[in-house]
């Protein structure tokens, strides 16, 4: 299917939204892949996903295969489970357009930083092997002891290819970990995960939002906790909702209450499991999941644009301040020598 590579996640989610509309204003999901909106490689997929769904398959399975999200895809599954497909597709459709969003954003705020170190790497290596050598004779010429920034710098710049080697084994290091940490249980990941700082608050946003999300559309469409958590748990859905459903199930099974299961997990927030306890008393708890979970995207975003808000300004002043100690080893020198005339 040669539009695969050639669909953005951009793209991708502006075609769930279009659907998603047509949907909407009564169209079949047919008619609504028979408008000739979007580029060539949109259309050929529309024609693609046309012929697949008239031989018989169903659109979260597309999607998957066409390397849509995997959790788009299992909230498409759900939404043809329970009946809500024109509101699923426009809210994945969006939310896909807002991690574009934030995507591009981290891009354009890390561009000027890495820019930066590249062009400190440089300088550093041109006056570490040109200029200051030069510093060091005249010194020595003159019997007088060079500044320790200085000396430290000239290390760093002596010592660059050596500093490089290390760095790319760290980073191998990481990849090799991360490589073999992918085999050991996701879910004991996430628990170790969700105790680091600052990595913490964004695992329990967002699995808490998945969790919340997809079983109050399933809620919804009329099915009780217990019939929510089985679909949960079949093979067409996440890793992360099998695995976690599964865990669910099997504590139900057992005489566990569903609240204490969910405060036993520490990758959730604690107020889900508070939520479903009240809410389980006081309402509909499908209606009350699905607003907690708008609430916690709302909160998602509030705490995405903070931290971009941070990390730039954070590693322009890490940056400026090595610029600042390259020319710092450079001036020290001269003014030294000044003051020794």
């Amino acid at each position: 299917m040669f539009f695969q590579k050639n669909l953005t996640r951009k793209q991708q989610a502006q075609l769930l939204i279009n659907l998603g509309e047509s949907l909407n204003y009564g169209y079949s999901l047919n008619a609504s892949l028979r408008a000739p909106v979007g580029h060539r490689y949109e259309r050929a997929f529309r024609t693609y996903l046309q012929s697949q769904l008239r031989s018989g398959k169903r659109l979260h399975e597309l999607l998957r295969a066409c390397r849509f999200p995997e959790e788009v895809a299992s909230a498409i599954y759900f939404a043809e489970r329970s009946g809500h497909l024109s509101k699923a597709l426009l809210e994945n459709g969006k939310a896909m357009q807002r991690n574009e969003k934030y995507v591009q954003s981290l891009r354009r705020v890390m561009r000027y930083p890495l820019f930066l170190v590249w062009m400190f790497g440089l300088v550093l290596f041109v006056i570490g092997k040109f200029l200051l050598p030069n510093f060091i004779q005249l010194y020595r010429s003159m019997s007088l002891e060079l500044p320790a920034i200085t000396k430290t710098m000239l290390y760093l710049a002596n010592h660059l290819t050596e500093l490089l080697v290390v760095g790319t084994f760290f980073l191998l290091l990481l990849v090799i970990s991360y490589v073999f940490g992918r085999r050991i249980d996701l879910l004991l990941r996430l628990q170790f995960a969700a105790r680091l700082p600052i990595l913490s608050q964004f695992i329990q946003l967002y699995y808490t939002h998945q969790l919340s999300f997809q079983l109050s559309s399933l809620l919804r469409s009329g099915l009780s906790m217990k019939e929510a958590i089985y679909i949960l748990s079949e093979n067409r859905t996440s890793i992360f909702l099998k695995r976690e459903s599964n865990r669910l199930k099997e504590a139900l099974t057992q005489g566990h209450a569903l609240s204490s299961t969910l405060a036993d997990a520490s990758y959730y927030l604690p107020e889900l499991a508070m939520m479903i306890e009240q809410a389980a008393f006081q309402e509909s708890l499908g209606d009350a999941l699905h607003r907690y979970s708008i609430r916690l995207m709302d909160r998602m975003e509030q705490r995405s644009k903070w931290l971009l808000s941070l990390c730039q300004p954070t590693l322009l002043v890490v940056i400026g301040g090595l610029i600042l100690l390259l020319f710092l080893s450079i001036l020290l020198p001269v003014f030294q020598m000044i003051n020794g005339l």
